[in-house]
């Protein structure tokens, strides 16, 4: 996938290499694999996962599964799993999603 703009919405297995520029979304049953940017932030809901290698430049908020070895620019927030490599970065800044 290039560039996308706007938001994601995540229902199946998406791979994202270069860029989006809104939300993305992924819904339950979606498995997202970023290694590109997500600007506009990342929301995982229940039944969903995410496994991310690049840079999500607002917060992710997680109700589902994450593996990230990639950079948050914000906060990581929700009650979903978080697997972090020692790669990972999280600024821990607050960036809300965008809508």
């Amino acid at each position: 996938m290039d560039q996308h703009i706007g938001d994601l919405i995540v229902t199946d297995v998406t791979i994202v290499s270069r860029h989006v520029t809104g939300l993305t979304h992924v819904k339950p049953g979606g498995n997202l694999i970023a290694s590109g940017g997500l600007s506009g932030g990342l929301k995982i809901e229940a039944g969903a996962n995410a496994v991310v290698s690049g840079e999500v430049g607002r917060n992710i908020h997680n109700e589902g599964n994450l593996v990230l070895s990639g950079n948050v620019l914000g906060r990581i927030l929700g009650p979903g799993s978080v697997i972090k490599s020692a790669e990972a970065s999280v600024s821990g800044d607050d960036r809300p999603l965008t809508s």
